[in-house]
């Protein structure tokens, strides 16, 4: 049991190591956000990261509780992801005591990297093919739900089949990811429209480190939500039917993709891994970097 419990609490483990050596090692110097939207990070990358590793761990350290149901495991993250955007889309409080003259043009592409555009539209679309494939593949359930996924056993017409990830839960999970795309570029949109504070260099400072935090946000939940699909389509992968015949004995039968099951399961470890980490490195931005003191000057005496 306490193998199972720390096997279940290494990812989680290794994605708050990973977090706080991007932050201390990786991120440029970091402005000084002021206490609300202080708070309203720490908020942003804590919480959902705390509800998704209580998802993972609780049903280990409290077996009474079982599994999450896989709509649960598959929405919950976007709902988090989006929540989560929300709130860093609301802007820091304005400190401007005059009017303050600036020529250059104000755009969304000024403070957002196109790396996370990129990767966000990445991972989406790696979600919508596998989504589909698996959807594809589905069956009806006895409630009438595309959840199942069967292969034939010899040529009698024996059926063995198991769950899958199929259009019953990857449809709703789809319009979650359309909603978090939309709200995504929606907050991105808000950050150029504010007029420019006192000083303009920290306000362009902070408005790139909230750009690059939604995109962290959004990029979080999908890869996320990405780490629950490849997971569900390893179990699938690891079906097995065996029945006997007469020419060739007990036949063993397995799905067409069970040699990526053990790839799918790994890959899905570490997308858990990246989203809890980048979550994670949201809370941590909260945090500025120390004002770097200037030499001190040489005296004349010297």
């Amino acid at each position: 049991m306490l193998t199972i419990l720390l096997l279940a609490s290494a990812p989680i483990a290794v994605a708050v190591i990973v977090a706080i050596g991007i932050r201390l090692i990786n991120l440029p110097p970091l402005p000084r956000l002021g206490a609300p939207a202080s708070w309203l990070t720490v908020a942003a990358g804590a919480v959902p990261a705390v509800a998704i590793a209580a998802l993972v761990w609780l049903p280990f350290a409290i077996p009474p509780l079982g599994f999450f149901d896989l709509d649960v495991r598959a929405t919950a993250p976007l709902l988090l992801g989006i929540a989560a955007v929300v709130l860093l889309a609301v802007p820091p409080a304005s400190r401007r005591r005059g009017a303050v003259a600036q020529i250059s043009r104000r755009t969304v592409m000024s403070f957002v990297s196109p790396r996370w555009i990129i990767t966000a539209l990445a991972v989406a679309a790696i979600i919508t093919i596998l989504s589909v494939a698996a959807g594809n593949a589905s069956k009806l359930d006895d409630q009438g739900h595309f959840t199942t996924y069967t292969i034939s056993i010899g040529t009698t017409g024996t059926e063995m089949g198991t769950g899958i990830y199929g259009w019953h839960y990857s449809i709703p999970a789809l319009t979650g990811i359309v909603a978090l795309l939309v709200v995504t570029a929606g907050a991105w949109a808000l950050i150029p429209r504010p007029p420019w504070s006192e000083d303009p260099q920290q306000d362009a400072a902070t408005r790139r480190l909230r750009a690059a935090n939604i995109g962290r946000a959004t990029c979080g939940a999908l890869l996320i939500h990405l780490s629950v699909v490849l997971r569900s389509l390893g179990g699938t992968a690891s079906l097995l039917g065996s029945t006997t015949t007469t020419e060739l004995g007990a036949v063993s039968v397995t799905p067409p993709f069970a040699a990526l099951g053990p790839t799918l399961d790994w890959c899905g470890v570490l997308a858990l891994v990246a989203g809890l980490t980048m979550w994670m490195v949201i809370a941590l931005t909260a945090i500025p970097s120390p004002v770097r003191q200037p030499a001190a000057a040489t005296t004349s005496a010297s």
